[in-house]
């Protein structure tokens, strides 16, 4: 039979509980990254008054809901 002492076998459950919770926290971090890139993917800058908008029909060229100047679909900027 394997000897172990109380405090090994809590420092082990520690260990396995921090590094499960450090899975947990890197999947949600994944997770809101790519769903923040699919949103970003449908903003557009008006090159006019700088207003940003979503272009729900994905057209090439929409037009600014606030000033009214059309404006090209591009991939938006990284933050």
């Amino acid at each position: 039979m394997i000897h172990v002492s109380l405090t090994t076998l809590l420092l082990l459950g520690m260990i396995v509980g921090l590094a499960l919770l450090g899975c947990f926290w890197l999947y949600a971090v994944m997770k809101e990254r790519r769903q923040e890139g699919k949103a970003r993917q449908d903003l557009v800058s008006c090159r006019i008054c700088g207003n940003i908008y979503e272009n729900l029909n994905r057209s090439p060229m929409t037009a600014c809901p606030q000033c009214g100047s059309l404006n090209e679909a591009t991939k938006p900027k990284p933050i």
